[in-house]
Protein backbone atom coordinates (compact mmCIF):
# COMPACT_ATOMS: atom_id res chain seq x y z
CA UNK A 1 0.00 0.00 0.00
CA UNK A 2 1.34 3.45 -1.33
CA UNK A 3 2.20 5.69 1.56
CA UNK A 4 0.00 8.83 1.74
CA UNK A 5 1.23 12.26 1.47
CA UNK A 6 0.97 14.57 3.71
CA UNK A 7 0.36 18.38 2.57
CA UNK A 8 -0.53 21.30 4.32
CA UNK A 9 -2.63 23.90 2.28
CA UNK A 10 -1.71 27.71 2.24
CA UNK A 11 -5.08 29.66 2.41
CA UNK A 12 -7.42 28.86 4.97
CA UNK A 13 -10.71 30.24 2.45
CA UNK A 14 -12.58 29.18 -0.50
CA UNK A 15 -9.40 28.26 -2.20
CA UNK A 16 -8.38 25.64 0.28
CA UNK A 17 -11.87 24.38 0.48
CA UNK A 18 -11.78 23.39 -3.24
CA UNK A 19 -8.56 22.40 -2.83
CA UNK A 20 -9.00 20.05 -0.65
CA UNK A 21 -12.17 18.71 -1.81
CA UNK A 22 -10.34 18.28 -5.15
CA UNK A 23 -7.19 15.88 -3.81
CA UNK A 24 -7.56 12.53 -4.93
CA UNK A 25 -6.66 9.94 -2.07
CA UNK A 26 -2.90 9.71 -2.29
CA UNK A 27 -2.75 12.60 -0.62
CA UNK A 28 -3.61 14.02 3.20
CA UNK A 29 -4.20 16.90 4.51
CA UNK A 30 -3.12 17.77 7.81
CA UNK A 31 -3.40 21.16 8.43
CA UNK A 32 -3.84 24.61 6.90
CA UNK A 33 -1.79 27.66 6.86
CA UNK A 34 -2.91 31.53 6.56
CA UNK A 35 -1.48 34.80 6.99
CA UNK A 36 -5.03 36.24 8.58
CA UNK A 37 -4.45 35.92 12.10
CA UNK A 38 -7.95 35.66 12.71
CA UNK A 39 -7.93 32.55 11.26
CA UNK A 40 -5.23 31.39 13.37
CA UNK A 41 -6.26 28.97 15.65
CA UNK A 42 -9.05 28.12 14.62
CA UNK A 43 -9.95 24.74 12.80
CA UNK A 44 -11.17 24.00 9.11
CA UNK A 45 -12.53 20.50 7.72
CA UNK A 46 -11.08 19.12 11.29
CA UNK A 47 -8.09 20.92 10.55
CA UNK A 48 -5.87 23.48 12.70
CA UNK A 49 -5.30 26.54 10.69
CA UNK A 50 -1.29 27.68 11.47
CA UNK A 51 0.49 30.64 11.30
CA UNK A 52 3.19 30.42 8.58
CA UNK A 53 5.90 30.67 11.05
CA UNK A 54 4.32 27.19 12.25
CA UNK A 55 5.61 25.52 9.14
CA UNK A 56 8.73 24.65 10.40
CA UNK A 57 7.35 22.97 13.45
CA UNK A 58 5.32 20.16 11.41
CA UNK A 59 6.58 17.34 9.33
CA UNK A 60 4.66 17.47 5.82
CA UNK A 61 5.80 16.30 1.98
CA UNK A 62 3.88 19.22 0.29
CA UNK A 63 2.59 22.83 0.61
CA UNK A 64 -0.52 23.53 -1.63
CA UNK A 65 -0.76 27.18 -2.15
CA UNK A 66 -4.67 27.29 -2.70
CA UNK A 67 -4.99 31.30 -2.86
CA UNK A 68 -5.13 33.28 -6.35
CA UNK A 69 -2.77 35.30 -5.02
CA UNK A 70 0.08 32.69 -5.61
CA UNK A 71 3.04 34.33 -6.63
CA UNK A 72 3.48 36.40 -3.85
CA UNK A 73 3.23 33.45 -1.08
CA UNK A 74 5.48 31.31 -3.46
CA UNK A 75 8.02 34.40 -2.71
CA UNK A 76 6.76 34.44 0.96
CA UNK A 77 7.65 30.51 1.09
CA UNK A 78 10.91 30.58 -0.24
CA UNK A 79 12.57 33.85 0.73
CA UNK A 80 10.82 34.26 4.25
CA UNK A 81 10.99 30.61 5.15
CA UNK A 82 13.04 28.93 3.66
CA UNK A 83 10.39 26.52 1.99
CA UNK A 84 12.39 24.60 -0.73
CA UNK A 85 10.44 24.98 -4.08
CA UNK A 86 10.07 21.37 -4.85
CA UNK A 87 8.15 21.34 -1.70
CA UNK A 88 5.34 23.81 -3.02
CA UNK A 89 3.18 22.93 -5.47
CA UNK A 90 1.09 25.92 -6.77
CA UNK A 91 -2.65 25.52 -7.79
CA UNK A 92 -3.93 28.25 -9.15
CA UNK A 93 -0.78 29.17 -11.29
CA UNK A 94 -1.40 29.83 -14.74
CA UNK A 95 -4.85 27.31 -14.38
CA UNK A 96 -6.86 28.02 -17.71
CA UNK A 97 -9.57 26.04 -16.37
CA UNK A 98 -12.68 26.52 -14.84
CA UNK A 99 -15.47 24.74 -13.30
CA UNK A 100 -18.41 27.04 -13.11
CA UNK A 101 -17.76 27.73 -16.69
CA UNK A 102 -17.27 24.06 -17.46
CA UNK A 103 -20.96 23.08 -16.17
CA UNK A 104 -22.30 26.32 -17.82
CA UNK A 105 -21.12 25.28 -21.32
CA UNK A 106 -22.24 21.61 -20.64
CA UNK A 107 -26.10 22.84 -19.43
CA UNK A 108 -25.71 25.18 -22.65
CA UNK A 109 -25.70 22.06 -24.59
CA UNK A 110 -28.47 20.10 -22.94
CA UNK A 111 -30.70 23.41 -23.12
CA UNK A 112 -29.85 23.45 -27.04
CA UNK A 113 -30.04 19.83 -27.25
CA UNK A 114 -33.77 19.53 -25.92
CA UNK A 115 -34.51 23.08 -27.08
CA UNK A 116 -36.01 24.42 -24.42
CA UNK A 117 -36.75 28.11 -24.92
CA UNK A 118 -36.43 31.17 -22.67
CA UNK A 119 -33.90 33.36 -22.20
CA UNK A 120 -30.92 34.23 -20.10
CA UNK A 121 -29.84 36.25 -16.73
CA UNK A 122 -27.55 37.24 -14.31
CA UNK A 123 -27.97 38.48 -11.18
CA UNK A 124 -24.94 40.12 -9.69
CA UNK A 125 -22.99 41.20 -12.58
CA UNK A 126 -20.00 43.34 -10.45
CA UNK A 127 -17.74 43.74 -14.09
CA UNK A 128 -19.23 41.17 -16.30
CA UNK A 129 -16.46 38.33 -16.10
CA UNK A 130 -18.86 35.57 -16.14
CA UNK A 131 -22.16 37.32 -17.75
CA UNK A 132 -19.59 37.42 -20.73
CA UNK A 133 -19.45 33.71 -20.97
CA UNK A 134 -23.53 33.42 -21.06
CA UNK A 135 -23.44 35.93 -23.43
CA UNK A 136 -21.36 34.08 -25.88
CA UNK A 137 -22.77 30.65 -25.02
CA UNK A 138 -25.94 31.66 -25.52
CA UNK A 139 -25.82 34.19 -28.79
CA UNK A 140 -29.88 33.90 -29.65
CA UNK A 141 -31.17 34.33 -26.48
CA UNK A 142 -31.43 37.94 -24.57
CA UNK A 143 -29.72 38.51 -21.74
CA UNK A 144 -30.64 40.49 -18.83
CA UNK A 145 -28.07 41.96 -16.44
CA UNK A 146 -29.61 42.86 -12.80
CA UNK A 147 -27.03 44.93 -10.38
CA UNK A 148 -27.05 48.28 -8.21
CA UNK A 149 -23.83 49.34 -10.03
CA UNK A 150 -23.19 50.84 -6.83
CA UNK A 151 -22.46 47.48 -4.55
CA UNK A 152 -23.91 46.20 -1.66
CA UNK A 153 -26.84 47.98 -0.22
CA UNK A 154 -27.77 48.96 3.33
CA UNK A 155 -30.85 46.66 3.34
CA UNK A 156 -29.14 43.58 2.64
CA UNK A 157 -25.75 44.63 5.08
CA UNK A 158 -28.48 45.33 7.67
CA UNK A 159 -30.19 41.20 7.42
CA UNK A 160 -26.40 40.11 6.87
CA UNK A 161 -25.26 41.56 10.17
CA UNK A 162 -28.44 40.83 12.20
CA UNK A 163 -28.16 36.87 11.25
CA UNK A 164 -24.23 36.87 11.63
CA UNK A 165 -24.03 35.81 8.02
CA UNK A 166 -21.14 38.48 6.79
CA UNK A 167 -19.06 41.11 7.38
CA UNK A 168 -19.53 43.08 4.48
CA UNK A 169 -20.21 46.41 4.09
CA UNK A 170 -22.51 48.86 2.35
CA UNK A 171 -20.87 49.74 -0.73
CA UNK A 172 -18.72 46.75 -1.22
CA UNK A 173 -18.02 45.74 -5.03
CA UNK A 174 -18.67 49.37 -6.11
CA UNK A 175 -16.27 49.30 -8.77
CA UNK A 176 -18.78 48.60 -11.39
CA UNK A 177 -19.39 50.24 -14.89
CA UNK A 178 -22.04 49.36 -17.58
CA UNK A 179 -19.79 50.85 -20.48
CA UNK A 180 -17.00 48.91 -19.40
CA UNK A 181 -19.27 45.20 -18.70
CA UNK A 182 -21.10 45.78 -22.54
CA UNK A 183 -17.30 45.67 -23.98
CA UNK A 184 -16.98 42.60 -22.92
CA UNK A 185 -19.69 40.91 -24.51
CA UNK A 186 -19.88 39.06 -27.91
CA UNK A 187 -23.09 39.96 -28.69
CA UNK A 188 -23.65 43.51 -27.42
CA UNK A 189 -27.04 44.13 -28.85
CA UNK A 190 -28.38 41.02 -26.97
CA UNK A 191 -27.54 42.92 -23.36
CA UNK A 192 -30.21 44.16 -21.21
CA UNK A 193 -29.14 46.08 -18.07
CA UNK A 194 -31.20 46.47 -15.35
CA UNK A 195 -30.07 48.90 -12.61
CA UNK A 196 -31.04 49.59 -9.10
CA UNK A 197 -32.32 46.96 -6.04
CA UNK A 198 -33.85 43.84 -6.70
CA UNK A 199 -36.29 42.42 -7.08
CA UNK A 200 -37.71 46.35 -7.80
CA UNK A 201 -35.97 46.19 -10.72
CA UNK A 202 -36.92 43.54 -12.23
CA UNK A 203 -41.01 44.63 -12.06
CA UNK A 204 -42.49 45.42 -15.84
CA UNK A 205 -40.66 42.07 -17.09
CA UNK A 206 -42.45 39.13 -18.87
CA UNK A 207 -40.17 36.72 -19.76
CA UNK A 208 -39.55 33.04 -19.00
CA UNK A 209 -35.83 31.76 -18.22
CA UNK A 210 -33.78 28.82 -19.14
CA UNK A 211 -30.92 29.72 -17.69
CA UNK A 212 -29.94 31.89 -14.47
CA UNK A 213 -26.46 33.02 -12.58
CA UNK A 214 -26.78 34.53 -9.18
CA UNK A 215 -23.76 36.19 -7.14
CA UNK A 216 -25.01 38.48 -5.14
CA UNK A 217 -22.74 36.80 -1.73
CA UNK A 218 -25.53 37.74 0.20
CA UNK A 219 -28.60 36.02 2.25
CA UNK A 220 -31.61 38.41 1.02
CA UNK A 221 -30.96 39.02 -2.34
CA UNK A 222 -29.50 35.41 -3.55
CA UNK A 223 -33.28 34.32 -1.69
CA UNK A 224 -35.26 36.73 -3.73
CA UNK A 225 -33.71 36.22 -6.50
CA UNK A 226 -34.51 32.70 -6.23
CA UNK A 227 -38.13 33.43 -5.76
CA UNK A 228 -38.01 35.65 -8.55
CA UNK A 229 -36.51 33.22 -11.11
CA UNK A 230 -37.37 30.13 -10.25
CA UNK A 231 -41.38 29.91 -11.19
CA UNK A 232 -40.00 31.75 -14.42
CA UNK A 233 -37.75 28.92 -15.21
CA UNK A 234 -38.52 26.95 -18.10
CA UNK A 235 -38.34 22.68 -17.29
CA UNK A 236 -35.18 21.74 -18.07
CA UNK A 237 -33.57 25.07 -17.09
CA UNK A 238 -30.72 25.86 -14.77
CA UNK A 239 -29.97 28.31 -11.65
CA UNK A 240 -26.36 28.74 -10.88
CA UNK A 241 -26.21 29.96 -7.03
CA UNK A 242 -22.19 31.38 -6.62
CA UNK A 243 -20.30 31.73 -3.21
CA UNK A 244 -22.75 28.48 -1.81
CA UNK A 245 -19.55 27.30 0.06
CA UNK A 246 -17.97 30.39 0.18
CA UNK A 247 -15.96 30.73 3.58
CA UNK A 248 -17.32 34.52 3.83
CA UNK A 249 -20.74 34.74 3.04
CA UNK A 250 -22.34 32.17 5.01
CA UNK A 251 -26.12 33.61 4.25
CA UNK A 252 -25.38 31.89 0.63
CA UNK A 253 -25.94 28.44 1.76
CA UNK A 254 -28.59 29.30 4.22
CA UNK A 255 -30.54 30.89 1.72
CA UNK A 256 -30.11 28.12 -0.82
CA UNK A 257 -31.41 25.54 1.38
CA UNK A 258 -34.43 27.41 2.64
CA UNK A 259 -35.80 27.63 -0.74
CA UNK A 260 -35.31 24.63 -1.80
CA UNK A 261 -36.55 23.12 1.42
CA UNK A 262 -39.43 24.84 1.16
CA UNK A 263 -40.15 25.10 -3.21
CA UNK A 264 -39.38 21.16 -3.22
CA UNK A 265 -36.44 21.94 -5.52
CA UNK A 266 -33.35 19.96 -5.82
CA UNK A 267 -29.82 21.13 -6.10
CA UNK A 268 -26.30 19.89 -6.48
CA UNK A 269 -22.98 21.97 -5.30
CA UNK A 270 -19.58 22.08 -7.72
CA UNK A 271 -16.43 22.62 -6.69
CA UNK A 272 -14.85 26.32 -8.18
CA UNK A 273 -13.86 28.66 -6.29
CA UNK A 274 -16.35 29.80 -3.62
CA UNK A 275 -18.58 26.58 -4.23
CA UNK A 276 -21.64 27.20 -6.95
CA UNK A 277 -24.91 24.84 -5.95
CA UNK A 278 -26.83 24.09 -9.64
CA UNK A 279 -30.44 23.77 -9.29
CA UNK A 280 -32.41 22.23 -12.37
CA UNK A 281 -36.16 22.74 -12.77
Amino acid sequence: MMEMKKVVLFGAGDGGLRVSYSLIGDFEVIAFVDNDSNKQGETLLGKPVLSPEKLSEIDYDFIIIANIHGDCIYEQLTMDLGVKASKIIDYYNNQIFDSRLAVLRQVADEIYYNNISGNVAELGVFQGEFAKYINKTFPDRKLFLFDTFSGFDERDIVVEKTKGFSNSQTGEFINSDIEIILKKMTVKENCIFKKGYFPESAIGIEEKFVFVSIDVDLYMPILEGLKYFYPRLEVGGYIFVHDYNSTRFFGAKQAVREFCLENGARFVPISDLCGSAVIVK
